[in-house]
């Protein structure tokens, strides 16, 4: 994108403000790991990634399990405009013993960036940043406890629900279908 997308304008708010609300209207707490200092606000927390080299999204989700009150997490990517409420709730409701992470499976992708996670699996991603492991994907194939959710449909159109917007094409169409939301 060139610049940082997070406060790039979506309908009248940001896009990372668009995810920070969709999540805080599910969640007790909200914490947004790593970036700026900007973009907290309305009672969201801003805490450093924990560890100095850069370890990617698995580092985030170290960071935030360490520093959550609550033993079920739900993960956002911050670029995420239209998280859907019913599909944090179903996620986190997935959490229950043996599974600690529910992760959306749609189009033959997953989406841990998506995704319910106990905070019980915070010794496991450490364990797995000490082996070098960064990607969140190979984390999530070495657990027996994660439940692939396919079933989306219910929930909103997943491919909407799961976009990201990583490209000046996708901030168009997010902006387009807000504009269209409005009319």
């Amino acid at each position: 994108m060139g610049r940082d997308k997070l406060t790039l304008q979506v309908g009248d708010q940001t896009i990372l403000a668009r995810a920070r609300e969709t999540v805080a209207t599910v969640c007790g707490e909200t914490i947004l790991v790593g970036g700026s200092e900007g973009g907290a606000g309305n009672g969201a927390r801003r805490v450093p990634d924990l560890r100095p080299e850069k370890a990617g999204p698995l580092a985030g989700i170290e960071a935030g399990l360490a520093t959550a009150r609550y033993p079920l997490v739900f993960v956002a990517a911050g670029d995420m405009p239209f998280l859907s409420v019913a599909l944090i709730e179903h996620l986190l409701a997935r959490l229950k013993p043996p599974t600690l992470a529910a992760v959306p499976l749609h189009g033959g992708r997953l989406h841990p960036l998506c995704a319910a996670y106990h905070r019980d699996l915070l010794p496991e991603v450490s364990a797995a940043l000490d082996h070098r492991v960064r990607a969140v994907r190979e984390f999530l194939a070495g657990l027996e406890s994660v439940e692939y959710v396919e079933e989306l449909g219910g929930f909103g159109d997943p491919d909407l629900m799961l976009m990201n917007v990583n490209a000046p094409e996708d901030l168009e169409r997010a902006r387009a279908l807000v504009a269209g939301e409005s009319r």
